[in-house]
């Protein structure tokens, strides 16, 4: 697997949010998505993520005598399994993390290059917030949110109606100096 340290550069990160969503792309389609980065400066960055298991070569095809790649996130870091996730250690997790949190900054750079945000009227919300909860009211809290979704995830598009896109992480938190009662 994959270590968190392989996204620590700001352009291996930039690649991985450009194929967070599953897509398969050539360096070439990279490239015109990252246009401010070297042609070999990309090259070199790509090669250092394969290299870590953090994207893949997905295919290859012919083009003009030469061999085309086409690369994507790797499998275990897009959609792992519950099994492959109970196998990570930690720095896997911080790995797989990483890759999911990129792909949130990504989402919120591209709504705010998209005009003036207006994250009010957009409705457009990022908080934290701490609370004490057991298993079963975080169970219950869950199935509240998720039953919410499904109910949401029906709709069809309307007039009215914008793509949205819900993140969500629930973690717990152990608070310095206090102890669970």
């Amino acid at each position: 697997m994959a270590t968190a340290s392989a996204l620590l550069h700001p352009v291996r990160l930039r690649i991985v949010q450009v194929l967070r969503d599953g897509d398969e792309l050539t360096t070439h389609q990279i490239r015109e998505l990252l246009g401010d980065v070297p042609v070999a400066t990309l090259y070199r960055h790509v090669a250092a993520l394969v290299d870590a298991d953090v994207i893949q070569i997905a295919d290859e095809r012919p083009v003009r005598g030469t061999t085309e790649k086409i690369y994507r996130i790797a499998p275990t870091l897009a959609n792992p399994t519950a099994e492959e996730l109970a196998a990570l250690t930690p720095d896997d997790l911080l790995t797989l993390f990483t890759v999911f949190t990129s792909g949130t900054i990504r989402d919120m750079d591209a709504y705010l290059q998209a005009g003036p945000p207006d994250l009010v009227e957009d409705r457009v919300n990022f908080a934290q917030a701490d609370f004490w909860a057991s298993d079963d009211e975080i169970d219950v809290f869950l199935g509240t949110v998720t039953d919410a979704l499904l109910q949401l995830r029906q709709n069809p598009p309307r007039a009215d109606r914008r793509p949205r896109r819900l993140t969500t992480i629930l973690m717990p938190r152990d608070v310095p100096g206090e102890e669970t009662p």
